[in-house]
């Protein structure tokens, strides 16, 4: 009779599926918080089966004075599709205006019950420990993780392709910035340009990408050229770049669209004084008819 048992339990037993599931970073932590900023962080939900949808509930365990504070792309009901193995999550932290100091932990869980038909399966979650601190000094830090020339069409101005990353508590900028403009064969300089203004605040905690201009009254013919620019923030250099460059055919990167509102741009006084000459002869047509 006991030999006749094992092989039945083990026939019948259920089977539960174990796959693996993880998180990464798997904590969300900042102490320079000030009043009135917003903090970012983008955490990887991780599956090594992602053979069906999975059914995510979020659940935030932190002191209640903060839960407003914190909100996630997703909502707190989501589905990371089938397939997926590394599905992004943006967790958000905004402190309100007027906000005092303070020290708040907690955590955010991540938990999903595979919803497989024909079979036992089990819960599997992943936890975000959070710690926050909020004081009240200045914490600037950041830096420039990329400078690069991007092509442009015969005409146009050079310009630069900037990636900024603020990990400081307030919001930064460049203060100013120079460019040299050199033959292909970066023996002769053609143009130099300084910009002390126009540069656009990198808010705190956050990474921008943006183009900067250099309006030059020098016309690059089609061809290579050598760029050299320099970013200036408060009389120092925190970025710097010197490379090659292509000036491309007129229409090479444009849409039909933008290539009309360059030319209005470009020719915006002859399109004036059109409009009014055009004025003109109307009304004198007009009045001619009139008498």
């Amino acid at each position: 009779m006991r030999r006749l048992t094992i092989p039945f339990l083990i026939f019948f037993a259920p089977f539960v599926a174990r796959a693996a599931f993880g998180i990464s970073p798997p904590f969300l932590n900042t102490d320079h918080l000030v009043a009135g900023t917003t903090y970012t962080q983008v955490v990887y939900l991780v599956q090594d089966q992602p053979d069906q949808d999975l059914n995510i509930k979020a659940i935030l365990a932190v002191p209640a004075h903060i839960v407003p504070w914190i909100s996630i792309d997703r909502g707190f009901n989501f589905v990371i599709p089938k397939g997926t193995r590394q599905f992004p999550v943006t967790v958000t932290v905004h402190v309100p205006d007027g906000e005092g100091i303070g020290k708040y932990s907690g955590n955010l869980s991540f938990t999903g019950q595979p919803s497989q038909s024909g079979q036992v399966t089990i819960a599997i979650g992943v936890n975000v420990a959070i710690n926050l601190t909020v004081g009240t000094g200045i914490y600037e830090d950041f830096s420039v993780s990329m400078v690069t020339f991007p092509d442009i069409e015969e005409g146009w101005s050079p310009k630069a392709y900037v990636r900024f990353e603020n990990r400081g508590n307030i919001p930064e900028a460049f203060n100013s910035a120079t460019f040299d403009l050199y033959d292909k064969y970066d023996s002769v300089r053609l143009a130099y340009v300084t910009k002390q203004d126009g540069f656009p605040d990198t808010p705190p905690f956050t990474t921008k990408e943006y183009i900067v201009e250099f309006p030059t009254d020098f016309h690059l013919g089609i061809g290579d050229y050598w760029g050299s620019v320099n970013f200036y923030k408060n009389d120092k250099v925190i970025a710097t770049q010197k490379t090659i460059f292509h000036v491309l055919k007129a229409g090479s990167l444009s849409t039909p669209l933008e290539m009309f509102f360059s030319s209005v741009k470009n020719n915006i006084v002859y399109y004036v004084i059109g409009l009014i000459l055009i004025f003109i002869i109307v009304r004198r047509l007009r009045r001619k008819k009139t008498r």
